[in-house]
């Protein structure tokens, strides 16, 4: 039903696209965006950047797309900030399109993206972090398997103001 994959240079129009369809419903969750940051030209330079930091293997950008229209992004994935030798960490961010939202699209694609990054990439551990209030996201953290292990105050700077979250990881080998 869903596509997940690597994003490549051609997806600059797509992640354009979704993210002004999902400007809105996404602003309460994200930092402030630069200028033209909802414009393809953007897109691009952001997708070139992110290529360096993704062939050093520092950074994977996966994007989930419909089997219906495979033009058609509907969430992003992004397994950042990897650390390897004797950490083998990464933290995960991700997003989905409100039309798609409560369907498990997310819980579905972040599993699979918790597999490439334990299983192919050998990372140990994977961190993510949202704010106190956002349910969903918790949600989907939970039944990946995810557990609370902290709490940051003023950890990240969402629309102008430093926000407490919550911090949550998985193991590779939970029994280790």
């Amino acid at each position: 039903m869903f596509v997940l994959r690597l994003l490549t240079l051609t997806d600059a129009i797509q992640l354009a696209d979704y993210y002004r369809r999902n400007e809105s419903f996404h602003r309460e969750w994200t930092p402030l965006k630069p200028d033209g940051y909802y414009t393809p030209a953007f897109q691009e330079t952001w997708l070139r950047n992110y290529f360096q930091r993704h062939n050093r293997g520092e950074q994977y950008r996966f994007g989930i797309f419909t089997s219906t229209d495979p033009e058609l992004l509907i969430g992003t994935i992004t397994l950042a900030a990897v650390e390897r030798e004797f950490f083998q960490n990464g933290r995960l961010g991700y997003s989905v399109d409100q039309q798609f939202c409560n369907r498990g699209v997310m819980t579905e694609n972040l599993r699979k993206v918790m597999q490439f990054a334990f299983e192919k990439q050998g990372l140990h551990r994977l961190e993510a972090s949202l704010m106190p209030h956002n349910i969903a996201s918790r949600r989907v953290l939970e039944k990946c398997g995810f557990q609370k292990f902290g709490y940051s105050p003023q950890y990240l700077k969402i629309q102008g103001v430093w926000q407490d979250h919550e911090l949550y990881m998985a193991l590779a080998d939970p029994s280790s």
